[in-house]
């Protein structure tokens, strides 16, 4: 590359009828200074596409990382949503089976319910139709009485004893709610009499 010296130094050989030499060294010296301008342009040119350059490259490094942070962003952000999808499902999963057991553990404590309740009403008319006839034996035994000329002293003895053994047989059949004997029930209802 020339230098704007090298053409201010410039000699040119003599020759007849040749330029004029003052001409050509004032039109060297113009040139060599627009030379000079455009030279010191070029380098100013150059140092800024250099720093261009640089921040293109720098740029590019940043925009390179953002792209993989995001592809990983994305990448994390289907992943953890893959996880607590996965998460929710098997809670719902969860959730319905205790569900359906306690749905379960409901009917069935429904139907022993229903079952007790059963007995008990079995139990109740039972002992209802057992006291109902006790009770109408107690009454026939009362209007013989009014009715009944017997001994006295015989027909009570008589009846009492009748009225015991039907009274701690009907009693005994029937269960109590503590689950104890119903014969103290019977020898006061007997003694009462």
């Amino acid at each position: 590359m020339i230098t704007p010296i090298e053409i201010r130094q410039q000699k040119f050989k003599r020759a007849l009828r040749g330029y004029d030499k003052e001409e050509v060294d004032a039109f060297l010296v113009a040139l060599s200074k627009e030379w000079e301008v455009q030279l010191e342009e070029y380098r100013k040119l150059k140092d800024e596409l250099e720093k261009i350059q640089n921040n293109y490259n720098t740029l590019k490094e940043v925009e390179d990382i953002l792209h993989k942070t995001l592809m990983q962003a994305e990448q994390s952000s289907r992943d953890t949503m893959e996880n607590a999808r996965q998460k929710a499902e098997l809670r719902l999963r969860e959730a319905e089976a205790r569900a359906q057991e306690i749905v379960r553990k409901g009917v069935e404590d429904r139907n022993q319910i229903q079952r007790e309740i059963t007995e008990l009403t079995r139990y109740r008319n039972k002992f209802l139709s057992q006291l109902q006839g006790f009770l109408k034996t107690q009454m026939d035994h009362v209007n013989m009485f009014e009715h009944d000329e017997l001994p006295a002293h015989e027909e009570e003895l008589r009846l009492t004893e009748n009225s015991s053994r039907t009274s701690k047989s009907f009693f005994d059949s029937v269960p109590s709610e503590n689950g104890t004997s119903s014969s103290n029930l019977v020898d006061d209802i007997t003694d009462e009499l």
